[in-house]
């Protein structure tokens, strides 16, 4: 009986082992066939280790050619980007991350030159006018060599009457007051909110902040009403604070700020921008010409930013685009440039008070030229 027993007892294990390993390839392929399009050998890597966000480090997968991410051109993979974008201007993929892989800079500016190389452009004699084209020259550094799609939407804030002004500065008593929804949507409905619950979220408690462009203060009091304790302004109009506010407001203007970035070197706890960055450098409100101008205001905040240092970002996400000179659209591929020298900790939509992952679905969820404004939470690094 025994001698009858043993012959049944191999071919049963090696049973269970065939099961086994056809489970896991149905298993793989599934996730390998994602409904969106989006899935490659990296992203189902991730979600075998669990989604963590476009901060998830892929370690298995050293080949770029095998990493894909969205453009208006299809997906491309972050080979074919670091050789063709990445590296002309300056950086170099690190880690890919995605949907925003993460870049180092090869030869990376020091603040000196960041700021000297800000004032030299914007003391650039300029037209009357906004430039209504892209001048032909700086045509690849605008659309990132072709990456980035573009469409026309002219709008002139530089001589226009109808511009917008700075207000409610004088109404600082009566914001502080406000409900979340009233304060967070003042400017920009529920997009809005979301820097509003970007800073409930991450407390700042004594700490002291500059924004970066603001016409109305709401931004600045969601940061005192979460805890702030002072509170610089940079902006290009002149601004009234109210009085009873002044011992925890100030503003200054950009080209004072710069002339003295040395005193605002590594002093601030956090920095916030919300629908201001996304123009710098398209010359909609009289600026200098500056295809990288964006790209220059992040390196001059993780300059004033101190170690560990949050920034609370709002600009419009989408699939890469300009709308030449309305702004800029940020998709994964000018995203990887603004988020050198920071970890991405959430992302908020105003629709809810907690963060969420910005995965590839979230960030291309609408057409080209579609585009959400949340705010994007980054500590510098």
């Amino acid at each position: 009986m025994i001698n009858r027993a043993h012959p049944n007892v191999l071919p049963s294990r090696f049973i269970l082992l065939i099961l086994a390993f056809g489970l896991l390839l149905m298993i793989a392929i599934l996730l390998i066939k994602d409904r969106n399009g989006y899935t490659n050998l990296a992203e189902v890597a991730l979600k075998l280790r669990g989604s963590e966000g476009f901060n998830s480090i892929i370690p298995t997968v050293t080949n770029h050619k095998n990493v894909s991410v969205k453009t208006h051109k299809g997906l491309v993979s972050l080979d074919e980007l670091n050789e063709n974008v990445f590296k002309k201007l300056g950086y170099d993929i690190l880690e890919p991350t995605i949907p925003v892989p993460t870049l180092r800079m090869t030869n990376e500016p020091t603040c000196e030159t960041v700021f000297s190389e800000w004032k030299r452009i914007s003391e650039l004699p300029q037209p009357e006018y906004p430039p209504k084209e892209i001048p032909s020259d700086r045509m690849d550094e605008f659309l990132l060599y072709n990456y980035t799609a573009m469409n026309k939407w002219y709008i002139n804030d530089k001589n226009s009457d109808k511009g917008e002004k700075p207000r409610n500065w004088d109404k600082l008593s009566d914001m502080i007051k406000w409900p979340r929804q009233k304060l967070g949507g003042l400017a920009y409905g529920t997009d809005g909110v979301s820097i509003y619950d970007a800073m409930k979220f991450h407390r700042l408690d004594g700490k002291s902040g500059v924004v970066i462009g603001s016409m109305q203060p709401w931004v600045e009091v969601s940061a005192l009403v979460h805890g702030a304790s002072k509170v610089l302004t940079v902006e290009y109009n002149k601004l009234e604070i109210q009085e009873e506010f002044r011992d925890r407001m100030s503003s200054i203007l950009p080209i004072e700020f710069v002339s003295n970035w040395q005193k605002y070197a590594d002093k601030f706890d956090f920095a916030a921008s919300f629908s201001s960055i996304e123009h710098s450098g398209l010359g909609r409100y009289g600026d200098s010409i500056d295809p990288i101008g964006d790209l220059r205001e992040m390196l001059k905040i993780k300059c004033i930013l101190k170690p560990g240092g949050l920034l609370f970002l709002g600009v419009p996400l989408g699939t890469d685009a300009i709308q030449y000179n309305a702004h800029r659209i940020y998709g994964s591929v000018r995203l990887a440039m603004m988020f050198y020298g920071y970890e991405w900790l959430g992302t908020f939509s105003g629709n809810t008070e907690q963060p969420n992952d910005l995965t590839a679905e979230r960030l291309h969820s609408r057409n080209i030229f579609g585009m959400t404004q949340n705010t994007i939470v980054l500590r510098k690094l």
